[in-house]
């Protein structure tokens, strides 16, 4: 009887599930991909500004993604055509937040970057700061913004 019992408990339990519903397949984002230290940048392909992964040396201290942007393409990224229109030397100054994203402040002035200047250093920055902020630039006495980046993040 005790037998009979439990296997007829153990047959209900089986049949009955664990109490998780059935439901729809749950699509998320893309796995990412590529090293697990590294800096998403956007560089110029053809004039236009495009997501590139950099790996990133363990043993250096990370920089802002701003400053490794402004350095300009290392050598694999230059054999691969990219090119950049931020000026050398540009650094993040300062990130504090704003009611509409985040105000980054720059050591040049804001004025004066090129169109496609601003779209690497925006997209770059939104980027690091999780993918949906909007960027305002400040630089030099000026500002711009707040600025999206104009690819999907």
């Amino acid at each position: 009887m005790r037998k009979t019992w439990l296997v007829s408990l153990l047959l209900v339990s089986t049949v009955a599930g664990c109490g998780v519903r059935p439901s729809a397949v749950i699509a998320g984002a893309p796995a990412p991909m590529g090293p697990a230290n590294a800096a998403v940048l956007y560089f110029l392909s053809g004039g236009q500004p495009v997501r590139v992964l950099r790996p990133l040396a363990e043993e250096l201290p990370p920089a802002s993604p701003v400053d490794l942007l402004a350095a300009g393409p290392d050598e694999s990224e230059r054999e691969r055509a990219y090119t950049t229109e931020v000026p050398p030397g540009t650094a993040m100054l300062d990130q504090t937040p704003a009611p509409n994203g985040v105000t980054v402040t720059l050591s040049v002035g804001v004025a004066g970057l090129s169109s496609k200047a601003v779209d690497q250093i925006v997209c770059t920055a939104r980027d690091s700061f999780g993918g949906s902020a909007q960027i305002t630039l400040r630089g030099g006495g000026t500002t711009r913004g707040p600025l999206s980046c104009p690819l999907p993040g």
